[in-house]
């Protein structure tokens, strides 16, 4: 085998939650993610930031990319030596088509692996209340798909209605919307009874999730008048006919929150709020742009100073790159400006040796700058003469962090007489399409994990000639706080610490506080 690999993984199938263990461990190491409409891309987020993405993604009758290029696509990149991570919807065996690209890298010469995934089949009827077997009703279950490829490529209906129509079980039909009302008149024509039970299920798992029930033979009529298409799944027998969904409504669920930001914050952020109830809708419209500039001589410093998990992030990608050795880092002192940044750092076995009570840009210099001005103090007290003549101190700190980094760390060490040096990690950008996307909806709620999504979020109002009136705003600390209140009136709420978690409390607080 040569040295690249590819996983071929299931993504969930609409839920990110939904994903395998094993599957996110792979997408936060791989080289290259091929990826399929149907994958959340709230996935991608976990990637490292020079990871290759690459959309490959299928609907009836527009192809991205032919099945022959996808396959090709997998082998050009295991020959580059690269760690591949092909992400599907579902699972990768269940009309995925996996087979054929996992045969295919093998041919190759390359070694290919499955992981495993929550198939639609199952996962979206349970998430509407479907069980596919129950007791006294169902005691098997028959998967179909209901768009199949002959043997030239082209999308057709290919079913055996006669032996459909017989089943006393579960039928699930899965890529059927096309083929709706040919489905069900062929079903009827092979005598199923025209009662029986059915439902459709489209963007299952997700917030978006409709639910359609109606008898077989109104079952065409009534997802046309409802607008139901894909992605959906449909269930055809008696367990269409139960609900097994909690019959108290949480408020929490009628309360609506936009998260602006990278995808790694919104994720975390939206994580926090789903475990309450809370519905998130992604906005995160903010993408970090890494370097291309090599790291400076770290041993010329006595403390490398991170303000962000993104930062750290990108630092240890740049340190694998440049192939340092970690060890290097021996001699440096560590400051992190709170516990998500210093998580990100145990990551890799590297624990801060400073970080401020209060997790903000302001109180990390004030600190951080105090820790620097005593020992400076010390190391003078215990050297003789020729010892402070000799010696040859490296520079106190280099700054590790975004482009757009707030101005107060400078002025503290500039009012204090401490050297410093700012070196860019990376750039906050803006992906524009994604922002003019979701730029007028009006959730309850809009979350901003940086000022510079503030501002580039107003800014897209502004250019569209909209204002929203009705989101509430909600700051990670009080430099993001100040940029949101240039643009409106009614103050935001403000988290009592820069951190995610920080972020989701004070937004729950005030959510129960209404209640």
């Amino acid at each position: 085998m040569k040295d690249g690999k590819v996983y071929l993984a299931g993504g969930g199938c609409g839920d990110a939650g939904l994903v395998t263990w094993k599957t996110l461990g792979i997408l936060k190491s791989c080289d290259t993610v091929v990826y399929d409409s149907l994958v959340s891309e709230e996935l991608l987020q976990w990637t490292k930031p020079d990871c290759e993405k690459i959309y490959v993604g299928k609907r009836y009758g527009n192809h991205s990319r032919r099945q022959a290029e996808i396959n090709a696509l997998l082998v050009e990149k295991a020959r580059e030596g690269k760690l591949v991570l092909r992400l599907k919807g579902g699972d990768p065996y269940v009309f995925g088509r996996g087979g054929e690209e996992f045969m295919t890298v093998r041919d190759a010469g390359f070694c290919c692996e499955e992981i495993p995934g929550i198939t639609s089949a199952i996962a979206v009827p349970a998430a509407a209340g479907i069980p596919v077997t129950h007791r006294g009703l169902s005691d098997s279950v028959t998967v179909v798909t209901g768009t199949a490829a002959d043997k030239d490529g082209h999308a057709e209906l290919n079913m055996d209605f006669d032996a459909l129509a017989r089943l006393t079980g579960t039928l699930v039909i899965l890529m059927g919307m096309h083929h709706l009302d040919k489905i069900v008149a062929g079903l009827l024509a092979a005598g199923k009874d025209r009662n029986t039970p059915c439902a459709i299920i489209m963007d299952g798992t997700t917030e978006r999730q409709k639910v359609l029930r109606a008898a077989l033979d109104e079952l065409s009529e009534q997802a046309a008048m409802q607008g139901f298409t894909s992605p959906a799944v449909i269930v055809i027998g008696a367990v269409a006919g139960l609900e097994l969904l909690s019959e108290r409504k949480d408020r929490n669920q009628e309360i609506q929150v936009g998260v602006t930001g990278t995808r790694h914050f919104a994720d975390k952020v939206s994580s926090r709020l789903r475990s309450k109830g809370i519905t998130t809708l992604d906005m995160s419209f903010m993408e970090i742009r890494p370097t291309k500039d090599a790291l400076p001589d770290l041993a010329a410093y006595d403390w490398l100073v991170f303000t962000s998990p993104n930062g750290v992030r990108v630092f240890l990608d740049k340190m694998k790159e440049e192939r340092r050795d970690l060890r290097t880092l021996s001699d440096n002192n560590i400051a992190v400006i709170g516990p998500g940044t210093a998580a990100a750092l145990r990551e890799a076995g590297i624990y801060a040796d400073y970080m401020p009570a209060v997790y903000d840009a302001a109180h990390l210099a004030q600190g951080l700058s105090d820790r620097i001005l005593t020992e400076r103090m010390e190391e003078r007290t215990g050297r003789t003469d020729d010892q402070h003549r000799n010696c040859d101190l490296p520079c106190p700190a280099i700054f590790l962090r975004a482009k757009q980094g707030s101005d107060s760390m400078p002025s503290v060490f500039q009012e204090r007489g401490i050297s410093y040096r700012e070196y860019p990690l990376y750039e906050l950008g803006v992906q524009e399409s994604k922002r003019d996307a979701v730029i007028d909806t009006e959730p309850d709620y809009i979350v901003f994990g940086s000022a510079m999504g503030a501002r580039a979020y107003f800014e897209g109002l502004r250019e569209k000639g909209r204002h929203n009136t009705k989101s509430r705003y909600v700051c990670i600390g009080e430099w993001c706080a100040k940029e949101v209140r240039k643009h409106v009136g009614v103050p935001p709420l403000v988290a009592e610490e820069a951190s995610t978690d920080s972020v989701a409390e004070c937004l729950c607080e005030e959510i129960e506080s209404k209640s």
